[in-house]
């Protein structure tokens, strides 16, 4: 019993087939040039890939302003921790605990736009610095200055951010 074709990648039978398959396409032999019939990859095996993680990490992370949007997720982290913090040293401000909590939260969702979407990072780190000054009102003195100061610093790196390549001095 044969299947038809899935995508023209893939048959299975009971039986191997008798004749070609019309979709069948040879693998070129790097050593002489000529199409042969030679076996692909065993089903199931990883292919090695060109390059290694890391590699590709840096690329990845050369492309955005991978650095300020790190402090700065860091940073609405742990404003975000001091405001959910059973400690007796929380002070909140009446009707604005929301707003507290509001802050840290668009902090951090604004550093995750700062790595997927980079192109508006002038958008995205202009506002992580106006949510880290916010904070110092709205959520315990901002994180208890370290979350206000890890804002300020991620979003100035964002700010300043290039994707040109550093000149080298001679």
């Amino acid at each position: 019993m044969t299947a038809p074709s899935q995508g023209g990648f893939a048959r299975w039978s009971a039986e191997p087939p008798a004749e070609p398959d019309d979709d069948f396409i040879p693998f070129l032999n790097e050593t002489d040039g000529d199409a042969t019939t030679t076996t692909g990859p065993a089903v199931g095996s990883h292919a090695v890939p060109s390059q290694s993680f890391w590699v590709r990490f840096r690329e990845w992370r050369r492309g955005r302003p991978f650095w300020g949007a790190l402090f700065a997720f860091l940073g609405g982290g742990e404003i975000l921790l001091t405001m959910l913090a059973p400690l007796p040293i929380i002070i909140h401000f009446g009707t604005l605990t929301l707003l507290g909590f509001a802050v840290p939260i668009l902090m951090m969702l604004s550093a995750l736009m700062l790595w997927i979407a980079p192109h508006p990072r002038l958008f995205y780190a202009s506002l992580i610095l106006l949510l880290s000054l916010t904070s110092w009102i709205l959520s315990n003195l901002g994180g208890f200055i370290l979350g206000m100061v890890l804002g300020i610093v991620g979003g100035a790196l964002a700010l300043t951010w290039t994707s040109e390549p550093r000149s080298r001095r001679a």
